[in-house]
């Protein structure tokens, strides 16, 4: 379930694989909050090909639990649905230090009883665009 709730997360960043281009003419803090969405509406789609782009190769993750999660451990092999389906960004906020940045805000899940989940992504600006480097989920009570 934890994994799929981080898988759900990286959906988000399917609009980042589609948005690219526009995004080149956005400010780098517009442009990571996108990756977030695309990330969520990646894994709400089932789209791993998007999710491949969008999480880096060299992810680092941590779980709620507390384990240690790389790229394999989060995106799914089959395309399906993930964790995040129906969930929706609230507020965020985007640091931005040169070619790398650090966005904290929170994301509502969907479903009977939904929660937020507080988000902390860190992505890198590479030749293929804004990639989420390494991520960290926790529940809020």
């Amino acid at each position: 379930m934890l994994l799929f709730v981080l898988i759900a997360c990286l959906a988000a960043t399917l609009s980042f694989a589609r948005g690219q281009g526009a995004a080149s003419n956005s400010k780098p803090e517009d442009q990571v909050t996108q990756l977030e969405r695309d990330w969520l509406a990646a894994d709400a789609a089932g789209d791993v090909a998007s999710l491949r782009r969008i999480i880096s190769d060299d992810f680092i993750g941590s779980s709620f639990e507390g384990q240690v999660l790389n790229k394999r451990d989060i995106v799914p092999e089959r395309s399906g649905p993930g964790g995040f389906a129906g969930a929706t960004v609230g507020d965020t906020n985007v640091r931005v230090f040169g070619d790398t940045a650090v966005l904290m805000g929170a994301i509502n899940t969907a479903g009977g009883s939904p929660k937020q989940i507080h988000v902390t992504l860190v992505a890198q600006k590479r030749p293929q665009g804004w990639q989420m480097i390494a991520a960290q989920l926790t529940r809020m009570q």
